[in-house]
């Protein structure tokens, strides 16, 4: 009984300081946003997290530039297929990652504007 004990609390420990919170890299917290962090996955997909640690834009993206475009309301992102589109400062896909070069996906964010 002792030995199922000890090797059953042995094993919870072990998945409690060994567990991994699916992140390879966490990065400075308001360099994209206010109170967001840009984070990779172990697979090298990107995404954000608030401070709180909930997932803000899924990590699904190959690339997310900086908020630089129109007055820094929209970031470029590039999807693991390739394609380019744009999120807000919301995290929400504001012209979808289908654009397979960067002036497409730049003329639909213009069109969106106007």
């Amino acid at each position: 009984m002792k030995k199922r004990f000890f090797t059953l609390a042995l094993v919870v420990i072990s998945t409690l300081c060994f567990a991994q919170n699916g992140y390879k890299k966490v990065s400075k917290y308001d360099e994209y946003n206010k109170d967001w962090a840009l984070v990779k996955t172990i697979s090298g997909t990107y995404g954000f997290i608030n401070r709180k640690g909930e997932t803000v834009v899924q990590p699904i993206y190959d690339k997310i530039e900086k908020f630089t475009e129109n007055s820094g309301k929209y970031a470029l992102v590039k999807n693991v297929a390739g394609s380019y589109g744009f999120i807000d400062r919301n995290g929400k896909e504001v012209i979808p990652a289908i654009y397979w070069n960067k002036h497409d996906a730049n003329e639909q964010l213009i069109t969106l504007k106007e």
